[in-house]
């Protein structure tokens, strides 16, 4: 529901700030004032089109904000928790527009886009006398409208599991179609692959164990150079081999005669390291001499080898290291085509499974449609005679889609229909003529809605227009049952109606230095009362006026 609502250079208006409370509210006032500060400034907050003349002329920019209390299970709450653009029940809608025409948008002091503000606003506030394209009359909305007042929510969901089930296995089935399609040139595709590696007679590690050859053959002369200074240093013929061998014998025997000498002992330890690990040398440097011979030839053949594995590597997009892995990856792919023409059979059963069930499903659900659909027909129409509409006609229409159009929702599309008055045809609901009619068939609507639909404050404008009496106690009844459950806004000049409202709101001008400024005031019980009379006798207020309105007072 509305909190409060601030208003600054809109219009007349300097400044307004304004409280509300739930139930009923009434406003009513001299002509057009009312309406200027309820619609055009709830309008301008809500996301609505705004237009530089909405700003007093001595002012740059306007500004109008709207506090809501709204609920954690309310669906805008839950769309702006997921965004972070609100912790508690406090809403604060802002729309702030320059003596341009541009405009920004606020939620709860977070600048938005204007088309997001018009989204949210929606969900939290419906102005009926517009004949504007949403809340109920919104084509789009009357599936869902009719299916939370026929409250079948288990079968919805059962439907919804089960159209998602379908979409799955038509997306596996046309998949697996694809690849039969392409049977024959994927197949080829994959053995050419399979014969590439195959070919090849690659062997684990053999392209890092060539590369390092080539790279030893490519530095051979740089390599052996070093190798031959090495050996002539340790060789055996020139005796320095044996030279450290008969020296270290030596000091050893010494050692044994002498006793313990710890220096001289650590001398002759890292002496024996020594000559073993220069003969353990000497012995690779003779291995590598009698195995490894520099032959340009190899150094070719290993080139186109390493050519070959690598130009492999690049055609298939991968590395050496794991072309047997993809090997084995590509004969399963062969294996899996093969089997492909079985899954597709066997997908194709499934999908036809599934789709009886949606349609067994979707079946139910348009007999259930069709039978809310008749009490919702009937209880609106009920309502239609008291309030001056007769020979109006309410009705639901349910029809199917075309197959390509199923949805989560089943196959049903469903429009409300109305013809308000004999001789005419039957259009839909949002594209009658506005008005007072257009206005009470709203309540109407709203009433037999009420418990069914998500809880919004509502505005109504024009909803007494060309009606007294029996009827304008008709509307003021309906109003005030509405209020009971959503806080309800209501513009009128009718004392049968105005008397019913909990609270109470007078519009009013003042003319001061020839500037017009516009004010609204809450009323007490004796202001209500006087209000109301004059309702009743115009501007001059009688005694009896005043006994009519202090009686319809009493009486609600």
């Amino acid at each position: 529901m509305i909190k409060s609502i601030l208003i600054k250079n809109i219009v007349l208006i300097e400044k307004l700030s304004l409280e509300l409370e739930n139930g009923l509210l009434i406003f009513s006032g001299e002509t057009g004032a009312g309406k200027s500060i309820i619609l055009s400034s709830l309008g301008l907050a809500l996301g609505r089109r705004s237009e530089p003349g909405l700003i007093r002329n001595s002012a740059n920019e306007g500004s109008v904000s709207i506090e809501f209390d709204i609920k954690e299970d309310h669906p805008a709450f839950i769309k702006l928790k997921d965004l972070d653009l609100i912790e508690d029940e406090t809403l604060i809608l802002r729309r702030v527009l320059n003596n341009s025409g541009k405009s920004r948008a606020f939620i709860n002091d977070r600048k938005v886009t204007l088309s997001f503000l018009r989204d949210i606003g929606s969900t939290l506030l419906e102005i009926h006398g517009q004949n504007e394209k949403i809340g109920l009359l919104d084509p789009s909305s009357h599936l869902a409208i009719l299916d939370k007042f026929g409250d079948y929510k288990e079968l919805l969901i059962q439907i919804k599991e089960k159209y998602a089930i379908c979409q799955k296995l038509e997306k596996i089935y046309y998949e697996a179609n694809k690849i039969k399609e392409n049977r024959m040139m994927y197949e080829e595709d994959i053995k050419n692959k399979i014969n590439l590696i195959k070919n090849l007679n690659l062997q684990n590690n053999e392209e890092e164990e060539l590369s390092n050859k080539k790279n030893l053959l490519n530095h051979y002369e740089k390599i052996f150079s070093s190798i031959n200074e090495i050996y002539s240093i340790l060789n055996y013929d020139d005796g320095k081999y044996n030279k450290l061998a008969s020296n270290g014998n030596k000091l050893e025997k010494i050692i044994s005669a002498s006793g313990k000498l710890p220096e001289i002992e650590s001398i002759v330890q890292s002496l024996n390291v020594i000559l073993i690990e220069a003969k353990e040398i000497l012995g690779n440097i003779n291995s590598l001499k009698d195995n490894f011979q520099y032959d340009e030839k190899e150094i070719e053949n290993i080139e186109h080898r390493l050519f070959d594995i690598n130009n492999i590597s690049r055609k298939l997009n991968t590395k050496p290291s794991v072309l047997n892995e993809k090997l084995l990856k590509l004969e399963n792919e062969l294996n899996s085509i093969n089997e492909n023409e079985e899954n597709i059979e066997k997908i194709n059963i499934k999908l036809k499974i599934a789709r009886e069930s949606f349609k067994d499903n979707c079946k139910e659900l348009k007999d259930k449609r069709e039978k809310t659909a008749e009490n919702l027909q009937d209880l609106v129409n009920k309502e239609l005679e008291p309030l001056k509409l007769q020979d109006a006609k309410f009705r639901v229409n349910i029809t199917t889609k075309e197959k390509s159009l199923w949805n989560a929702m089943g196959q049903d599309n469903v429009s409300f229909l109305v013809k308000l008055n004999k001789g005419l045809n039957e259009g839909e609901i949002h594209k009658i003529s506005s008005g007072g009619e257009l206005s009470r068939l709203m309540l109407a609507l709203n009433l037999v809605l009420a418990k069914s639909l998500n809880t919004k404050t509502l505005i109504f404008d024009e909803i007494d227009s060309g009606v007294s009496g029996a009827v304008a106690d008709a509307i003021g009844k309906r109003l005030q049952e509405l209020s009971k459950h959503q806080q309800t806004l209501v513009i009128t000049h009718l004392p049968q109606v105005a008397s019913r409202g909990k609270h109470h709101y007078r519009s009013y001008k003042i003319i001061e230095n020839e500037n017009t400024y516009t004010y609204l005031e809450k009323l007490n019980s004796s202001q209500r009362i006087l209000e109301i009379a004059k309702m009743i006798s115009g501007h001059n207020i009688t005694e009896e006026a005043k006994i009519v309105a202090n009686k319809l007072m009493q009486e609600n």
